[in-house]
């Protein structure tokens, strides 16, 4: 898959999972925030808490988009009606989760009582916006058609084996949604069913 010279910005939010937090959620790792200290020489230096106008300003839009990141992960209230549980680890990643640009992928696991998963990826993107990013995204497998839900700017979506997986694009954030379930159906009606409440979350321009 190539990145190009796309600059990444991958903040997928953790929602209430203990099996998931072995790595820090720090936007630090994405942009550099350390600013030149130098010696002061007549005049005082300003307090170190003081951030420079310009250093304030390039990080904005990350901030931006690392907020509506976390606004557009579903959390145990917006799945309270799916019958599913937490699950104490993610789900590995499908065929489909790994062909999507991402500089630190993260996510969330649900459990349902017929023993099916489902894994909920959001990505953040500083250059490039989340319907350029899914245009260019190639999954294995078969397409499944799934007509795109008011809220979402585009919609992709593929069935591999008992594996589906959509892609919804909205501003700068990617919401992916993987369903592992015993056929290929159920996974299918599965995302289909989830595509309007996670498509909700998505920013808004």
């Amino acid at each position: 898959m190539r990145h190009g010279g796309m600059v990444v910005l991958a903040a997928v939010v953790l929602t209430g999972l203990t099996g998931c937090a072995d790595r820090p959620n720090d936007l630090e790792t994405y942009y550099d925030t350390s600013g030149g200290t130098g010696t002061p020489t007549s005049a005082p230096s300003a307090p170190s808490s003081d951030v420079p106008v310009e250093q304030a300003a390039a990080n904005a839009p990350v901030d931006h988009v690392a907020e509506a990141v976390e606004a557009a992960v579903l959390t145990k209230s917006d799945l309270v009606n799916e019958g599913v549980r937490e699950a104490a680890a993610r789900a590995a990643n499908g065929s489909c989760f790994d062909a999507v640009p991402a500089g630190d992928p993260r996510g969330s696991t649900w459990l349902y009582n017929s023993g099916s998963s489902l894994t909920q990826q959001v990505t953040g993107y500083l250059d490039r916006t989340a319907a350029d990013v899914l245009a260019s995204v190639d999954c294995g497998g078969q397409t499944l058609s799934v007509p795109r839900p008011d809220g979402a700017e585009a919609a992709r979506a593929w069935c591999d084996d008992t594996t589906c997986t959509l892609l919804l694009a909205g501003g700068h954030v990617l919401s992916g949604l993987q369903v592992t379930a015993s056929t290929a159906s159920r996974a299918a009606d599965a995302v289909k069913g989830l595509a309007e409440l996670a498509a909700d979350k998505l920013p808004q321009s």
